[in-house]
């Protein structure tokens, strides 16, 4: 998945595309070091499952996350400086290292852990990391966070730190032993003892350094105080330098024996680091979708391209959403072939590298700007002659560099493959541009490959009415402002409006007006009908929006009524349960007051007797016909062991060891106790807070 990255490929026009803004947006959302290089190495998958698992997974993910729940990656640190070299006998174990190294695995082994519990795809994900927690154990026997070997490294280290501690109790006491006299205290810029070179010294004024005996270690800047080990101190603190010395010797012992134990588990730290980086970088994706607005598009071998309301990542990273015409296209359905005209400056570039950048992002698990349900095919090359820089380091002219291009592409030309050409025929002599562009048009239809070209040429322009698998498309213009819409229509070709656009930007007028008179009375009856079919649709595309704001604002309505009915039923059901409720109370008290006196007049002799247990049938009758106590009765009847049941005398839930429906009663564990509860003591409804 994200742990196997391909490598660079030929098929993919990357550079072209603009992927490298992708790759920086993903970095700003980082949140480890070691994302960077799973980044750099992000490519298309290789196969229409990976992609589709990818994607998956960062769904998975970004529902986490919209739950308030992020992957467990904080505590990573970079390694990878040194890791390698570590590895191949070039770089010694350091403190820090082993610190940093075990907080990167046990970072892994949480992030392991934490997919291994949530949704299939991301404990797929995870199913291939490394387990990690012996060695994370080992080494936090070893070290702490911030790089200090721990006593339980070695015995020999815990003992040696015991001496240590004794030695500085030593010092201290002989120190306090020196201060303890008055002439000493007097000859000292400060009372407090202090440390030069691992020594303990005495800050003594230079006027009285013959007054405290010792080893001079330091002398001030100004030279007025002298750091001196006063003679009583030396032998004590000898021995306390021998223990550092002796505890520096076991820590590089201990780290030698930790650098061998580590080199024999190098796949595995190689892949728990590689296992950090990919899930840094699953995370950026899914933070595309909850902070920027992105969705996680379907992927389908085979399937057709269809996107709502695309832009540009990079247009999104300089402009409010709402300040870019979205883009809506679909390819493949039953047209692979996009032929698109229309004015210079409407946009038709920008259309060419959005289609191509968010199918590259697609194949390559990261989820694109577009509205939901976006859908594109599983692509195994993605080519592109974009733009018109002269090849000067090959010796090639415009025209040459775009053949060259342009024959690349159509090397790559098959079923599952998308063609992006930009002025497809121009830098050449229109006439033999044209056919020469027809004739590349005819070989993407034959390889049914997915294509959009952009042209400015006539001949091109009719090539989608002669090719049942081409669709025409032009960038909108609106002709009474003189002023591109940037916003792609389907179905009608568009005019270029150079002379418009020349005059709009600043042309002096006479030239653009000598320009009309050289261009002649020409037939304009096409040009006609193409501005009255885009005026149309235009006005269609209102009229749908307007249709589509309106459905919008129905189906608001219509989802609040549907919860304000719920709402009505609901509570309705409780005035229901409320009024049963009341009259079964009232019943039971009723029934209450009279039962003792009626059981025993059905006792008396005769007629009295016997109409005496006719009252007490027709009572109890009456208590058992009550609605509460029919549901309640349904409801015991189908408990089983193991359920839970609502006991509303005690208030509270208990679980259910057994029921006798011939005795009318269950059995319940309630605390440590159980015991037996007739089935009128069970509620049949469960409580709000049934354990507040």
């Amino acid at each position: 998945m994200f742990c196997s990255m391909s490598g660079p490929s030929d098929s993919f026009d990357s550079d072209a595309l603009e992927f490298q803004a992708v790759r920086a947006l993903l970095t700003s959302k980082l949140q480890t070091p070691l994302g960077r290089t799973a980044v750099e190495a992000l490519a298309p998958a290789g196969d229409a499952d990976e992609a589709k698992a990818r994607l998956a997974a960062v769904d998975a993910l970004r529902a986490k996350i919209d739950g308030g729940v992020g992957m467990p990656l904080s505590g990573a640190v970079e390694v990878r400086s040194w890791l390698g070299r570590f590895f191949e006998g070039e770089h010694s174990l350091q403190a820090q290292d082993a610190a940093d190294l075990k907080r990167v695995l046990r970072t892994s082994e949480r992030c392991r852990r934490w997919c291994l519990a949530s949704a299939a795809p991301l404990a797929a994900f995870a199913s291939s990391a490394p387990e990690l927690e012996d060695l994370v154990e080992e080494l936090e026997q070893i070290v702490d966070d911030r790089g200090e070997v721990l006593d339980s490294a070695s015995s020999r280290l815990r003992e040696l730190r015991r001496e240590i501690e004794r030695h500085r109790r030593a010092v201290e006491a002989a120190m306090a032993g020196v201060l303890a006299a008055g002439d000493v205290r007097r000859c000292l810029q400060a009372p407090e003892p202090s440390w030069r070179n691992g020594r303990p010294v005495l800050q003594v004024k230079a006027d009285y350094r013959q007054r405290v005996r010792g080893v001079l270690h330091d002398r001030s800047a100004s030279g007025a105080t002298l750091f001196v080990e006063p003679e009583a101190v030396v032998e004590v603190a000898n021995r306390l330098s021998d223990g550092r010395a002796a505890e520096h010797r076991e820590v590089n012992v201990v780290l030698a024996d930790a650098a061998r134990g580590l080199r024999r588990y190098g796949s595995q730290v190689h892949a728990g680091v590689a296992f950090v980086a990919a899930a840094d970088l699953m995370q950026a994706c899914a933070q595309l979708c909850v902070e920027d607005g992105y969705v996680v598009p379907e992927v389908v071998a085979g399937g057709a391209l269809r996107l709502r309301g695309a832009r540009h990542p990079l247009l999104l990273r300089g402009q409010a959403k709402e300040e870019i015409v979205p883009l809506d296209i679909a390819l493949g359905d039953p047209h692979h072939l996009l032929v698109v005209t229309g004015p210079n400056t409407g946009g038709k570039t920008v259309v060419l590298k959005t289609i191509g950048l968010l199918s590259l992002m697609a194949v390559s698990g990261v989820p694109v700007p577009a509205e939901e349900g976006a859908q594109l095919p599983f692509l195994r090359a993605v080519q592109a002659d974009i733009g018109d820089e002269q090849a000067i380091a090959q010796n090639l002219s415009t025209f040459s560099s775009h053949v060259q291009r342009i024959a690349r592409c159509v090397a790559h030309a098959a079923p599952d493959a998308l063609v992006l050409l930009d002025e497809l025929g121009a830098g050449t002599d229109p006439e033999e541009g044209a056919v020469l562009g027809y004739a590349v048009l005819e070989a993407l239809v034959e390889a049914r490959v997915f294509a959009v070209v952009t042209t400015h040429l006539g001949r091109l322009k009719d090539f989608a009415y002669q090719h049942p698998g081409a669709e025409n498309g032009s960038m909108a213009f609106d002709g009474a402002t003189l002023r591109p819409l940037y916003r792609l229509d389907l179905g009608v070709p568009g005019n270029s409006h150079a002379l418009d656009i020349s005059a709009r930007v600043g042309m002096p007028g006479a030239i653009v007006d000598r320009a009309r008179q050289l261009l002649g009375e020409r037939d304009k009856t096409l040009d006609n009908l193409i501005e009255r079919v885009q005026v149309a649709r235009r006005d269609a595309e209102q009229d749908r929006q307007r249709t589509a704001d309106r459905s919008r604002v129905v189906e608001r309505r219509e989802s609040e009524l549907e919860s304000k009915l719920a709402e009505a039923q609901k509570k309705d059901n409780w005035l229901q349960e409320e009024a049963d409720g009341v009259v079964e109370g009232e019943l039971r008290k009723a029934h209450a007051a009279m039962i003792d006196d009626l059981t025993k007049l059905t006792q008396a002799p005769g007629q009295h007797g016997e109409r005496a247990r006719g009252l007490k049938k027709v009572a109890d009758g009456l208590l058992k016909s009550a609605a509460l106590h029919r549901r309640r009765m349904a409801f015991c009847h189908q408990l089983k062991k193991g359920d839970e049941v609502f006991l509303p005398r005690w208030g509270r839930l208990c679980p259910v060891k057994k029921v006798d429906k011939v005795r009318e009663q269950v059995t319940v564990e309630y605390g440590k106790v159980r015991m037996e509860v007739p089935f009128e003591d069970v509620s049949w409804l469960q409580p709000i807070d049934p354990h507040g």
